[in-house]
């Protein structure tokens, strides 16, 4: 339907320079855009500061984790392991 290329390249920046509060996500924050503009700003900024920090860049995958981790009781089989019930291999 759409290319991963146009999503980030188009679609994304344009939804955040031009944001629809008559169909929101966050409603709260289509509320305040709609009540209040620069209240609505001073948040974004805000946030962007808490949230957006150039220094966390390409951390956020960071934490690692075992598949023992995942299912330390044995309940789920590996990829290896895993079989389809009723279809036999020929």
């Amino acid at each position: 339907m759409f290319d991963l290329v146009n999503v980030f390249e188009v679609f994304l920046p344009q939804l955040l320079l031009y944001p629809n509060p008559s169909d929101p996500l966050n409603g709260e924050a289509a509320a305040l855009m709609m009540r209040d503009r620069a209240a609505y700003e001073q948040r974004v900024k805000e946030y962007c500061e808490k949230h957006a920090k150039p220094e966390d860049v390409g951390t956020a995958g960071k934490e690692e984790s075992s598949d023992e981790e995942l299912s330390e009781d044995g309940e789920y089989a590996s990829d290896d392991d895993e079989t389809i019930p009723g279809n036999p291999d020929p």
